[in-house]
């Protein structure tokens, strides 16, 4: 209706412009009609009057009897005096209101500039001044000769046509409401059937999708976006599905273990020993309890932007270096050997606590995961616009088929994760971490340095 009342609005505004051109045009094409008409009257009115002969002398209505065909009936008045103002022939009702505008001479011929527009009566009228020879007075002399056309006829005819032109505003304003109106209704049906299979849809049915090709080419755009964001939601679903489901199966490990201990030690009497192993036992699944609910916060923190950045510039040498002094006894005690590369010179625009956290996650992960003798690899490379960090073990390996998953919550190639303290959030967190520098995270399997993961940093600091 909107877009309707707009139509009919420009309609009206277009059809206005057009039909007061139309009749401004019209409006001066019968003025210069009609001043062209009253110039060539006054023409052959002053050559009569030199044609006539002179001597005798001739009545005023004779005179006028021999004008009237020459002013004819079309709202034209004649006025003819003598230089003393005595009336020769006059067909004008109210002499008193002639006009006293100097006259054309006698030796020039009247043009249309000579024709003045007066206020006279109900309506302005032209005047034509000038001056004729004439002999009708027994003597040739010069005699004032006025022609007087009044507007009346002329803006009985405008007013007609303004009330035509009015008319077909009116009409054609209501045309363009009601064309307008079933023009926008019908183009806005494929939009109501968007609104339709939008309302079909739910978190248990989102496999609604639009078919861009049956709509119009403006709405292409739309319904590919459209669809765009249901893929997303449906994606969205399933992953928050599954984390749920995830995160139930490793709550009810510690939970169960909890109860099941707990049910066994009240079960009859034990001994203070007893007690402290219990609490040994529940402290441990305390703990693990407690890293899962600060990891999973962290994740919920950090993908709804809550989590701010305190950036700034570190020598990436030195940080490496400390964490590889932090896990050196953890290597030595599970019999692996831990390396560090080279380092690059460039400084690394980041946070360093969760620098330092990414780069734990991974070497925990690492020595974890490599057999005794084994080795672990630590070090970073410039590569374009980026810094890579790369952790490298010669462990069993990832599973190409679980490169990609290895960084879904609370996912573990591991089939026994429920006898680990590891939880699966590890290195989703690393992915989070990247995520909020504008980097990346990495996994791949290399035939000469095993399983390795890398983090890709912006170098510069207007690159993240």
């Amino acid at each position: 209706m909107r877009l309707c009342l707009l139509f009919a609005a420009i309609a009206a505004g277009v059809f206005g412009v057009v039909d007061a051109y139309l009749y401004r045009t019209l409006e001066v094409q019968m003025a210069q009609r009609d001043d062209a008409d009253l110039l060539n009257k006054g023409v052959l009115v002053r050559q009569l009057l030199r044609t006539l002969p002179a001597g005798g002398r001739m009545p005023q209505e004779q005179l006028e009897a021999v004008l009237a065909p020459m002013i004819g009936q079309e709202g034209v008045m004649l006025h003819v005096s003598l230089p003393d103002g005595q009336v020769l022939a006059s067909t004008v009702e109210d002499e008193m209101r002639l006009p006293a505008h100097a006259p054309v001479p006698l030796a020039r011929a009247p043009a249309l500039d000579d024709i003045v527009e007066v206020d006279g009566g109900p309506a302005p009228a032209h005047v034509l001044a000038m001056l004729a020879d004439y002999g009708g007075r027994g003597a040739r002399t010069q005699v004032r000769v006025l022609l007087l056309r009044a507007r009346s006829d002329r803006l009985a005819i405008l007013e007609h046509y303004r009330a035509d032109l009015l008319a077909t505003v009116g009409a054609g304003t209501l045309l363009a409401a009601v064309l307008g109106f079933w023009a926008v209704r019908s183009g806005m049906r494929p939009l109501r059937g968007m609104a339709a299979k939008a309302n079909d849809i739910h978190t248990h049915h989102l496999a609604t999708r639009l078919d861009p090709a049956a709509m119009p080419a403006e709405l292409r755009e739309m319904a590919t976006a459209f669809n765009d964001m249901l893929d997303r939601l449906e994606e969205g679903v399933q992953r928050l599905s599954g984390f749920a489901a995830d995160l139930a199966h490793d709550l009810r490990t510690p939970v169960n273990a909890l109860m099941m201990q707990t049910q066994v030690a009240l079960g009859q009497e034990r001994t203070v020993e007893d007690y402290q192993l219990l609490l040994e036992s529940n402290q441990e699944e305390y703990e693990r309890l407690a890293r899962m609910i600060e990891n999973t916060l962290f994740l919920a923190r950090a993908e709804n932007a809550q989590l701010a950045l305190a950036r700034e510039h570190l020598d990436l040498g030195r940080e490496l270096a400390q964490i590889g002094d932090y896990f050196e006894l953890l290597a030595e005690d599970r019999g692996v050997q831990m390396t560090l590369g080279p380092m690059p010179e460039h400084p690394l625009f980041a946070d360093p606590v969760l620098l330092r956290r990414a780069v734990n996650n991974l070497m925990s992960n690492a020595i974890r995961y490599t057999p005794p003798g084994g080795q672990v690899r630590l070090d970073a490379r410039t590569e374009g616009p980026w810094i890579t960090i790369a952790v490298a073990n010669r462990g069993d390996g990832v599973p190409s088929f679980d490169l990609e998953r290895v960084f879904d919550r609370y996912y573990q190639a591991d089939p026994a994760r429920a006898s680990t303290s590891s939880v699966g959030l590890g290195l989703p967190i690393v992915r989070v971490i990247m995520h909020l520098h504008g980097g990346s995270a990495h996994a791949e399997v290399r035939p000469e340095t095993g399983t390795v993961f890398s983090l890709r940093f912006p170098r510069h600091a207007g690159a993240a």
